[in-house]
């Protein structure tokens, strides 16, 4: 398979899902549209500062369930976990 089979598929691929395909070099600068994307990454990171990742909020869900499991534990071996 060649470079222009890739890119066969892939407009062939656009084609359905009605997508328009791209038949020229666009009309920006390449300096004006990396400079709008640091631009509108810079406000995404501003946005998204105070948030917890995913690995951070499944990191804090994991010590939860150990504390729930150590207290349980805790519980029962002192008396405490009768029904």
């Amino acid at each position: 398979m060649y470079m222009q089979d890739w890119v066969n598929k892939l407009d062939d691929f656009l084609r359905l899902s009605e997508r328009e395909i791209l038949t020229h070099a666009g009309k920006i600068k390449h300096e004006d549209a990396v400079s709008k994307a640091e631009d509108e990454y810079e406000k995404y990171k501003e946005r998204t500062k105070n948030e917890l990742s995913p690995v951070e909020r499944d990191f804090l869900q994991t010590i939860d369930r150990v504390e729930k499991k150590i207290n349980a534990k805790a519980q029962k071996k002192n008396g405490g976990g009768g029904v």
